[in-house]
């Protein structure tokens, strides 16, 4: 029985931070040298324009229970539905309990939840072991999230990083019906590379340099990237993502109607995109007004597009994501439209 996304759901903050807004948080951009405004900076290298930042009260978890709904409400199922909830974030609420815990407390349901610890590619390692646990334990409806508080990792004085992360989340509800056997998931494709790690990075906080008053004094509670080292490999990675899994699927770009990258960056989505062959008119990306979430950025994307009636049935969709580990995954699957969803659940009711 194949296994397809039944409904998408998303979650932004309320706040709204523009390019200029940042002006107020930035120490270290020299409009003279960079021979630009910061607005165009932005706007030339990440494509982005605005951003949403959580409020002080909202957590991970906050975000990723509101987009969770919206994914189940889009499914046309309630809560009690959900069997199986698989969530990744870098930025959980706690240690322990984490974040998930608070998705299913909220939802008010007793489904079994796992959360991972990842980042940018978080969202296709816990829609892969979603997958997985469906076809093994026999869980018939999951949710699937991915959310991010990346500006609480963040120096918001460092221009390079306030201007690139953000925060959000996205969800998916995944579901087994008796739909024709074209439809769901075609192939995955997952990879990692440990040894450059480091290339993202949070010193302090773990267990390796826990967190002290003189390293937070010194900034080592935020996020490093190396950006010279973070470019190609983000570029090459991006490209192989899309050839290694239309391989394992049998398929080639042109049987793909659209892609839909992490948000890492648009010039390195353009440059990645472009090594692989897509056409430009293919790649649907919403980081002009969301930023880089992380692992949520996929998702929100996948929802904003398909609450827009972006997508007809049977169109090819590939999800890539790759980043924080140094880890990647890519997927292709085969769009279901809502009335073929609820022909097959009268059909196996």
């Amino acid at each position: 029985m194949p296994r397809i996304i039944t409904g998408t759901g998303s979650y932004l903050p309320e706040l709204v931070i523009t390019n200029n807004d940042l002006l107020k948080y930035v120490e270290n951009f020299d409009e003279r040298k960079a021979g630009c405004s910061l607005d165009d900076w932005y706007q030339k290298r990440y494509g982005v324009k605005s951003r949403r930042w959580s409020a002080p009260w909202e957590s991970t978890g906050d975000l990723a229970v509101h987009a969770s709904r919206n994914a189940i409400a889009d499914a046309g199922l309630v809560p009690e539905d959900i069997e199986l909830i698989v969530m990744a974030t870098a930025t959980s609420d706690h240690v322990a309990p984490h974040s998930v815990s608070k998705v299913q407390a909220e939802l008010g349901i007793s489904a079994v939840f796992h959360q991972l610890q990842d980042a940018c590619p978080g969202f296709m390692n816990a829609l892969v072991i979603a997958d997985s646990l469906m076809a093994n334990l026999g869980y018939k409806k999951a949710l699937v999230i991915a959310a991010e508080e990346m500006t609480h990792i963040i120096n918001k004085r460092d221009f390079r990083m306030a201007g690139l992360f953000a925060d959000g989340a996205g969800a998916v509800v995944l579901e087994d019906l008796p739909v024709p056997q074209e439809f769901g998931f075609e192939a995955f494709y997952l990879g990692s590379n440990g040894a450059a790690g480091k290339a993202l990075r949070v010193p302090a906080g773990g267990t390796a340099m826990p967190l002290t008053l003189e390293r937070i004094a010194t900034g080592d509670h935020y996020l490093i990237s190396d950006f010279r080292d973070v470019y190609p490999f983000a570029v090459q990675t991006t490209a192989r993502c899309i050839t290694e899994v239309l391989k394992r699927a049998g398929l080639t770009i042109a049987d793909v109607d659209y892609v839909i990258p992490h948000h890492a960056s648009a010039n390195i989505i353009e440059d990645g995109i472009g090594q692989a062959g897509i056409r430009p008119d293919q790649v649907l990306m919403v980081i002009d007004h969301t930023g880089n979430t992380s692992s949520a950025s996929v998702p929100t994307a996948l929802d904003e597009f398909a609450r827009a009636g972006h997508f007809k049935e049977g169109d090819r969709i590939l999800l890539l994501a790759l980043g924080g580990g140094m880890a990647w995954g890519s997927t292709v699957f085969r769009w279901c439209s809502k009335d073929t969803i609820a022909a097959a659940r009268k059909t196996g009711s």
